[in-house]
């Protein structure tokens, strides 16, 4: 009885595991120029937030 149910839930997930290959490492390239955009931004803010004396600076 659970064989059935694992391998109906194994074949249902079996077209998804064909096309993953397909994607490649394009997901992954595409999460590292997000996080490289917004690095970027945050670094802007933080310089932004220094020439106008907003800094926060505990000694």
């Amino acid at each position: 009885m659970f064989r059935d149910i694992f391998c109906t839930i194994g074949d249902s997930f079996q077209p998804l595991f064909e096309f993953i290959p397909t994607i490649g490492d394009y997901v992954n390239y595409f999460f590292m120029i997000v996080i490289f955009i917004f690095l970027v931004l945050w670094t802007g803010k933080m310089f932004g937030h220094r020439k106008r004396g907003e800094e926060h600076a505990s000694l």
